[in-house]
């Protein structure tokens, strides 16, 4: 069997709660990294304090090719 196409990766830009136990928000998703840091570099600006991360969330066309990947 061929191996699975890797899915596309989106990255997106979250704020968690203070004890990083959960996510408070989450800005959107972007195509690359690069946009996505410059939200966290924006909140940052802004004064917020929050833990920040970048998630990266796969695309799948279908729970197969999830399943194919897992």
């Amino acid at each position: 069997m061929p191996a699975p196409d890797l899915p596309e990766i989106l990255y997106e830009a979250v704020l968690l709660r203070d004890d990083e136990d959960g996510i408070v928000y989450q800005a959107g998703a972007f195509t690359t990294e690069a946009e996505a840091q410059k939200v966290l570099d924006v909140w940052r600006a802004e004064g917020r304090t929050e833990p920040m991360v970048i998630n990266l969330v796969p695309v799948y066309q279908s729970a197969e090719d999830w399943q194919a990947n897992r």
